[in-house]
């Protein structure tokens, strides 16, 4: 009895602040108060059977609601006599008409422990219950100053505002060989922990290159800066490797050669990074085989842009281990994937451009990056996880977000990779390193 009629107290409050009428000059809700303030509110009940014989509701704020009760003239006397044999100073009163019981908020004046008043208050026999104050916070999603977030629907497609609140990528080295990267830009400024360009003689320009800052802004660009936009791994650590260099001036394609990468590859080795990324494909090559055979065995998790199966030179989404990541295809079920397509929804996603710009991009390249951002998010909660286990972890999270759409959303593209999903997963089935992975939140 006691447990129903306290929630229908703090309901009551709450449905009182919710409405909007409630200004009272002392509120029982905790902006008006230090928290020092609101930890020495209490909350106390007493029955009135005379409750259900009023018609207006009466509380100290003036506030009144049509058709509900008010506290009665006993009720707000016996309140009041509370207060001044206690030393309290009376915030709220409410009656729970459910119950018969005049729901109190008071604030401790005395300057002796809490616990002192609430052990001779529950002895007075006009009192029903007496407890401290206490405050629930809802599960809610992350909000970003980013002005630009809105536009990032690839974001909000994977549900990533779910999970910055329990990963970032912090502790989480990317590896990303590419063109350049303007290291300048405003969401990518202190994210680079070293760059090095291994295609100097042919492309000494590094901060121009659009390629490759395009692709980094998916996976680092700063969150809640009040700047641009928020990229999946904000709080990953990025090592910028060159080995890339734009087709012609100002162009987003770019071409490799297999020194220039092979360089960059031995670099990232020895630079010990957790993820390499690799928006990039052509042909086998025994050299890089080698490189990246050795990076897998390291740990490292290396992951490549697929280009789909008509693709005539698929190198390296093809070798053993290396996560492959495709365009999310519009022409396949997307429900229905035999052949375990990891696929992630790059068409027109808003990225960082040189010298400060931003425009939307589409493509394998930028796919890749997306899922190595999701990784990032993974490695800072379980590291050490194996390609296999991450690759399944993705599959399993786009077929549960394949099935939750409808087929006009799957029409449009609107599936891949659910990040909120696989996160989820993990930390059901491992011990994650984070131990706010004991709540459950929803889908």
């Amino acid at each position: 009895m006691k447990l129903g009629w306290l929630l229908l107290c703090f309901a009551s409050l709450s449905f009182a602040a919710e409405q909007g009428g409630v200004t009272p000059a002392a509120s029982a809700f905790p902006e008006q108060f230090s928290p020092a303030e609101a930890e020495r509110m209490i909350l106390v009940g007493f029955a009135d059977q005379s409750i259900e014989r009023t018609s207006a509701p009466m509380p100290l704020s003036g506030y009144r609601r049509r058709g509900d009760y008010q506290s009665s003239t006993w009720s707000r006397r016996t309140s009041a006599q509370i207060a001044e044999d206690y030393h309290l100073q009376k915030l709220e009163e409410w009656p729970m008409t459910e119950v018969g019981v005049q729901c109190v908020v008071y604030k401790v004046l005395s300057a002796g422990p809490i616990a002192d008043t609430l052990a001779r208050m529950a002895k007075d026999s006009r009192i029903k219950i007496v407890q401290k104050m206490h405050w629930f916070q809802t599960q809610g999603r992350h909000e970003y100053n980013d002005p630009y977030f809105k536009l990032q629907s690839n974001l909000h497609t994977m549900q990533l505002d779910r999970v910055h609140d329990l990963a970032t990528g912090r502790n989480v080295t990317i590896g990303m060989i590419d063109t350049g990267v303007d290291a300048e830009h405003p969401d990518l400024s202190g994210q680079i922990s070293r760059q090095e360009n291994f295609a100097s003689i042919v492309s000494p320009e590094f901060a121009g290159d659009i390629h490759g800052t395009a692709v980094a802004g998916v996976m680092i660009a700063r969150k809640d800066n009040g700047v641009g936009i928020a990229g999946i791994a904000p709080d990953a650590s990025l090592v910028a490797l060159k080995a890339c260099w734009p087709a012609k001036a100002d162009a987003m394609a770019a071409v490799c050669n297999s020194y220039t990468l092979a360089l960059a590859v031995n670099t990232a080795i020895k630079a010990g990074v957790d993820i390499l990324n690799m928006s990039l494909t052509g042909p086998k090559d025994p050299l890089l085989e080698l490189l990246l055979n050795k990076a897998i065995e390291q740990g490292i998790i290396v992951v490549a842009a697929d280009a789909g199966e008509q693709a005539q030179d698929n190198f390296p989404a093809t070798l053993n281990q290396v996560i492959p990541v495709q365009t999310l295809s519009r022409t396949k079920d997307t429900v229905d994937n035999p052949d375990g397509r990891v696929e992630a929804s790059a068409e027109n996603v808003l990225t960082t451009l040189p010298h400060g710009a931003y425009d939307f991009i589409s493509g394998s390249s930028i796919a890749a990056a997306e899922v190595s951002g999701i990784v990032a998010l993974l490695l800072e909660l379980k590291p050490g996880l194996s390609p296999q286990n991450i690759k399944s972890l993705l599959l399993k999270s786009q077929q549960e977000l394949s099935l939750q759409l409808t087929d006009a959303d799957q029409t449009r593209g609107f599936s891949g990779i659910n990040a909120n999903h696989a996160v989820a997963s993990l930390c059901k089935n491992e011990n994650c390193a984070d131990e706010r992975f004991a709540f459950t939140w929803g889908k």
